[in-house]
């Protein structure tokens, strides 16, 4: 008889989190699980470190210029049995010895089809990451559509009815928006299923990463922007940033959380008016 769930890790580059994260994943309450791994291309010591965690035919290696998140998942999880797939990014560290019992409880409770930590900003992270990220996971404070694949879990059949998109990124927001609409699945956080993730990105990182997600929305649902709104929006937000900075007397952090703020309107903005993924090569 299979296990229970199919834990898939994505690596590249991500020692020494990856060894933290195989080691909490030993220590979990709940063991009937099966660890699957994708490394495309690392040279740290990530690969090695997983081939000493799964089973030979349980770890894949590709190329780094290959990897398309949606097409990569997709192969990974149809190379698994488990009726419940848990994704877990390799830099992604569980808090807790019952990180992945809480995680999937309420799949097996059946009140809801597919759900996802809460992430916690590591110790070094910049404030205005620290911040973004509190925000985003405090229930009063969410935005109800979001979604994020860094460390979550669904059900095999819902996968089997939506897959993730052949190409472009933000494939896990992109994914729960189908399900949602289509198959009107329920998406839940686990609060109490926590893991430490944060990345304090260069701007220029920042602007690429947000462009691939705006070019991806554009694609994917048609999404436009408009600048004026973009415009309101980003001031909305840096009055909030500013606000909360002063309050926390974080004033030598306000260059950079105004530049951070800035670099991600103009991201998206340029990346949803975009009919094309390929990033431009500077700001």
């Amino acid at each position: 008889m299979p296990p229970l769930v199919a834990i898939i890790v994505r690596s590249k580059n991500e020692m020494p989190h990856l060894h933290a994260v195989l080691d909490m994943l030993q220590r979990q309450t709940f063991q009937d699980y099966e660890l699957f791994a994708i490394d495309s291309g690392s040279t740290d010591g990530s690969l090695e470190e997983l081939q000493t965690s799964c089973v030979a035919d349980h770890l894949t290696q590709i190329d780094p210029t290959s990897y398309v998140p949606g097409p990569v998942l997709n192969t990974a999880i149809a190379r698994t049995v488990p009726p419940l797939i848990v994704l877990l990014n390799a830099d992604a560290i569980p808090g807790s010895t019952d990180w992945l019992e809480k995680l999937i409880q309420p799949l097996l409770d059946a009140t809801a089809e597919a759900t996802f930590s809460r992430q916690i900003a590591r110790p070094n992270a910049h404030f205005i990451v620290a911040y973004d990220y509190q925000r985003a996971y405090t229930p009063k404070k969410m935005d109800p559509h979001f979604f994020s694949a860094t460390a979550c879990a669904f059900k095999r059949e819902l996968w089997e009815q939506q897959k993730f998109q052949d190409e472009g990124y933000a494939e896990d927001a992109i994914w729960a928006a189908r399900c949602r609409l289509l198959l009107n699945a329920r998406f839940q956080l686990v609060s109490e299923s926590e893991v430490e993730h944060s990345h304090n990105y260069a701007l220029k990182a920042l602007f690429h990463k947000k462009f691939r997600h705006g070019a991806s929305f554009s694609k994917a649902h048609g999404e436009r922007s408009c600048l004026w709104s973009r415009l309101y929006l980003c001031g909305r937000e840096l009055a909030r940033d500013l606000i909360f900075a002063c309050r926390k007397r974080q004033f030598r952090t306000l260059p950079y959380n105004i530049a951070y703020r800035i670099t991600i309107h103009a991201g998206l903005h340029k990346g949803l008016r975009s009919s094309s993924v390929r990033a431009p090569t500077a700001l």
